[in-house]
């Protein structure tokens, strides 16, 4: 598996979970991964990987559940949504004129009424990307950008019908860019994949030692690994560790 080609894939599937309210089907999954090849160890830490940041499989029968901040970010959140209570309010048809202004004629007063309007869909995008570990703060200051890119942007597209799928990608354009810009989080799947190898060669070696199959807290006491460490890298790795009982 090329590392390259992998972690190119596993952003473009990330982007189009996000797209479709963290949800994923199988053929999206293959589609995206399909050609690099991955074997039983790799497709299982993906899976847990994928998991782990909120995105479900639609296969699986778990409906949609809208995320919640941490109480830190839910603070936040509660304060900044309490100042946009105060902006002003626009019918659907002010709201369609606007678009339709800002489109043709480049307008300052219709973009304000835009990025009014959209503020609250930069918290409901931003809610998408919490399981990331980047603050509520930043992914909404990062998606406000986005937003105002976006308006400043609109007189480039030909009909409003476009209007809300542009806004929506910039938005989430600032927020990919600033998750992957962030080293703690882009370093959590590599950070992972160490954890996972450790575990496994830990676990063959004793296995081998024992000649039988050993459990999570007999490689916790021979390894010095916390046994919630252990398990979890088993999660992660789809129950794949060799010689380890899930």
């Amino acid at each position: 598996m090329v590392e390259a080609e992998y972690k190119a894939a596993l952003d473009r599937l990330i982007r189009r979970a996000h797209e479709n309210r963290n949800m994923i089907t199988e053929a999206l999954y293959d589609e995206h991964f399909g050609a690099i090849g991955l074997n039983e160890r790799e497709d299982g830490l993906t899976r847990g990987y994928l998991d782990s940041i909120g995105i479900s499989f639609e296969e699986s029968g778990r409906t949609f559940e809208k995320p919640e901040f941490s109480e830190e970010d839910g603070k936040y959140l509660n304060l900044y949504l309490e100042e946009l209570e105060a902006l002003p309010s626009y019918t659907e048809e002010e709201i369609r004129e606007a678009k339709l202004k800002a489109i043709s004629d480049d307008d300052e007063e219709a973009q304000a009424v835009l990025m009014n309007h959209y503020l609250k869909d930069v918290v409901d995008i931003a809610r998408l990307y919490i399981y990331q570990a980047l603050p509520a703060e930043d992914l909404i200051g990062e998606g406000n950008i986005g937003l105002m890119t976006a308006i400043r942007s609109l007189s480039a597209l030909d009909s409003l019908e476009e209007v809300d799928a542009f806004v929506g990608g910039l938005i989430m354009d600032a927020m990919d860019k600033a998750i992957y810009d962030d080293t703690d989080i882009r370093k959590q799947i590599d950070d992972m994949v160490v954890r996972i190898n450790e575990v496994n060669e830990r676990a063959k070696q004793l296995s081998e030692e024992l000649k039988r199959p050993v459990t999570i807290a007999e490689l916790a006491e021979d390894s010095g690994m916390k046994a919630e460490d252990i398990a979890r890298a088993m999660r992660l790795s789809g129950d794949q560790i060799e010689g380890l009982i899930p």
